[in-house]
């Protein structure tokens, strides 16, 4: 995971490298300039929903910080896995979003 300094997200999200960073929920809520994470593998395909049936869990231990996708209640197959995404106002298309 690579992690995005503050003074640097204006210049993310000016990339396609913007659909891939995430910011820490209690970070966003705290500071008008959190830092980002760039999150590959599962988390990083998930869509938005307001009604979401996952979550991203931060965990930061002796080799680094981590992403785990967590359910959040039993999803089926076939059921997509969705996140509510923290920074959503952030995205010039956030109106289309579910």
């Amino acid at each position: 995971m690579g992690i995005i300094p503050p003074e640097q997200l204006s210049i993310v999200k000016d990339t396609e490298v913007f659909r891939y960073y995430f910011v820490r929920s209690g970070e966003y809520r705290q500071s008008n300039q959190p830092s980002g994470y760039l999150v590959f593998g599962l988390a990083s395909l998930c869509n938005h929903s307001k009604e979401a049936n996952a979550r991203v869990e931060w965990v930061n231990n002796e080799i680094g910080l981590w992403s785990h996708l967590v359910a959040k209640k039993d999803i089926q197959p076939g059921e997509e896995i969705t996140l509510f995404y923290t920074n959503i106002n952030e995205y010039l298309d956030a109106c289309n979003f579910a």
